[in-house]
């Protein structure tokens, strides 16, 4: 069974393998998932690029705890899909960040 993670990280894919024959960022559309799913993965990882303060690194993040809870919240929701869609093939984690 492979192990896999979803956690953002600036200019990344959202999905991180876990495996010393996998280890490091994986393409959505690589997996077997649905499409629609690779998108959602992508999108959801494009919200947290949009966090990225360039200028001021230390600056980066969410303009308020609530625009952060609806990403975390959004997260979970990808963590569910993701694991009933890979099912037994996949150990998924999500982190809670």
């Amino acid at each position: 069974m492979k192990k896999i993670k979803l956690m953002p990280d600036y200019k990344c894919f959202p999905i991180w393998g876990m495996d010393d024959d996998n280890f490091g960022n994986i393409d959505p559309y690589s997996l077997p998932i649905s499409k629609s799913l690779a998108e959602e993965l992508l999108g959801w990882a494009n919200k947290y690029d949009e966090t990225l303060n360039i200028d001021e690194p230390l600056n980066s993040g969410f303009e308020n705890i609530e625009k952060e809870n609806i990403f975390k919240d959004e997260g979970e929701k990808l963590f569910k899909k993701l694991k009933l869609e890979l099912g037994d093939q996949y150990t998924v984690i999500y982190p809670r960040i």
